[in-house]
C-alpha cells in the first residue's frame, strides 16, 4: 500500500474540481488507478488539502504534516494546479517540498504533469 497526500489549489478548491461540483476527480484517478496513480503499488488517499491562498501559501507546511505526522510516502500536486489559470509557483513548490523534506513529489493526479 502507498499512501498518498494530495495537495491542491485553493482557488480550484472554492471552484471545484473542474467538471464537477466536489473535489472527485483525485480521488477517482486513485479509484481507478489511472493517471499518475497507475506508478503506485496499492494507492490510498489518506490527505487532501489545498493550500491557503496564492502564492501557494501553507503547502509546505501541509506537506511537512502528511509526512510526518499522517506518514504518506508521496505527495501528489493535484492536477487542478497546473490547468488555467495555472499556478506560477507550483513547479518551485513541488520542488522546495521533495528537496526539503526527503519524499517523493508526483505533479499531477489525474495525469502526470512535467
Amino acid at each position: 500500500m502507498t499512501k498518498v497526500g494530495i495537495i491542491g489549489c485553493k482557488l480550484r478548491w472554492d471552484m471545484g474540481c473542474p467538471r464537477f461540483s466536489s473535489h472527485v476527480n483525485c480521488f477517482l484517478a486513485c479509484l481507478n488507478k489511472k493517471g499518475a496513480f497507475e506508478e503506485l503499488d496499492g494507492p490510498v488517499v489518506v490527505a487532501f488539502a489545498s493550500c491557503n491562498g496564492c502564492p501557494g501559501k501553507g503547502r509546505f507546511e501541509k506537506a511537512e504534516v502528511m509526512k510526518n505526522d499522517l506518514k504518506v510516502d508521496v505527495i501528489m500536486i493535484a492536477s487542478c494546479c497546473y490547468k488555467p489559470p495555472r499556478c506560477e509557483h507550483i513547479d518551485q513548490s513541488a520542488k522546495d517540498i521533495e528537496e526539503r523534506l526527503k519524499i517523493k513529489v508526483i505533479k499531477g493526479t489525474t495525469r502526470k504533469e512535467e
